[in-house]
């Protein structure tokens, strides 16, 4: 491609025609070269760029890079993945070309992430997370021979999965008696909400005529604000148990005559803010010491699966993404009620 001689400045630029990595039809022009070899010296330095930007000799720290900023992650899901890549994946790969990274030092990866981190899950996570820059690599950098497909998946672990019994639950909460603590957590309870979507829910998105309430945002602990909820498939329309309309009729009553200037824009657990959740969560582990507050999402999937619920609809109930998420966390619960299942022979 030649270069040019600007006459009224009296210097050389270059000026390039090229397709970006969706196609699309771009032109970089760059002027000011004192020397027509300057020009042309550049325009060569610049079309080799181009050329290699989207190939696979980058590095993997520049596919984390573009990964990061061509995702819409959520700011919390950045800070987590960074966080991650430079703990534990940056220091063995993010110098590496991508095109270098071969077998063996994957295994090797494997082995110190079993080795090194507290439970296989965590180290299923790291390494799930390492697949996505390979992934990522093949699809934007032309990355050809995939090492993660010739390594045999990391080891899963048993899930924390801790729960209380309903009748337990009913007794003991009834000890939060401070704000409305005592009924968020049986909203939690019996709804399988998450604390930052129960924080989040304002009075226009319960419909108590319908029974049901419209999650479709959460509340960031860190960042003190409004946020999307964790997943597409976590928006979605949640059915109430009638002790639940029966308990936010009450609150709402009781809120209207409170807070001056009430609306169906307040919070249902706070007004103006929710609560903050740090004071909700030490009087919380006061009552329920053995507990995450989590633990109340797993409380509700096992008490619908000691129901005989079916697990697709627990999966539709707990707002999973997909099938294998309930029966990877859930399914050993049905596997214990195999012998009872055997009793409808006995009728």
């Amino acid at each position: 491609m030649p270069v040019y001689k600007d006459k009224e400045r009296k210097t050389w630029y270059y000026k390039v025609r090229y397709k970006d990595m969706y196609g699309r039809n771009k032109q970089k022009l760059k002027r000011g070269f004192a020397a027509r070899k300057d020009a042309i010296a550049a325009e060569a330095e610049f079309i080799a760029s181009i050329q290699d930007a989207f190939s696979d000799e980058v590095t993997l720290d520049e596919v984390f890079e573009h990964n990061i900023s061509f995702k819409a992650y959520k700011e919390k899901t950045i800070r987590r993945r960074t966080n991650e890549y430079k703990l534990h994946i940056q220091p063995r790969f993010g110098h590496i070309k991508i095109k270098d990274i071969n077998v063996q030092q994957v295994l090797d990866f494997q082995k110190h992430l079993s080795s090194s981190l507290k439970s296989p899950e965590s180290a299923r996570t790291v390494f799930a997370n390492f697949r996505v820059l390979i992934n990522h690599a093949k699809k934007f950098y032309n990355l050809r021979r995939d090492p993660v497909l010739q390594v045999p998946a990391m080891p899963r672990g048993k899930k924390r999965i801790d729960f209380i019994k309903r009748e337990d639950f009913d007794r003991r909460v009834q000890s939060l008696d401070m704000h409305y603590y005592k009924e968020l957590s049986i909203l939690m309870f019996y709804t399988g909400l998450r604390i930052g979507e129960a924080l989040a829910l304002k009075w226009s998105d319960v419909d108590f005529a319908a029974h049901r309430i419209d999650v479709n945002k959460s509340w960031s602990m860190n960042e003190k604000k409004l946020t999307s909820v964790k997943t597409k498939a976590s928006e979605a329309i949640v059915p109430l148990p009638q002790l639940c309309v029966d308990m936010l009729s009450e609150i709402k009553k009781e809120s209207a005559e409170k807070i001056y200037g009430f609306t169906d824009d307040h919070f249902v657990f706070g007004g103006m803010q929710p609560y903050h959740y740090s004071h909700y969560h030490k009087k919380f582990k006061e009552v329920f010491p053995e507990l995450r507050i989590h633990s109340l999402r797993h409380s509700y999937a096992s008490y619908l699966i000691n129901k005989g619920v079916d697990i697709y609809l627990v999966k539709e109930l707990m707002r999973h993404e997909n099938i294998t998420e309930t029966a990877d966390t859930y399914g050993h619960l049905y596997v214990e009620r195999k012998q009872e299942v055997m009793n409808v022979f006995n009728d």
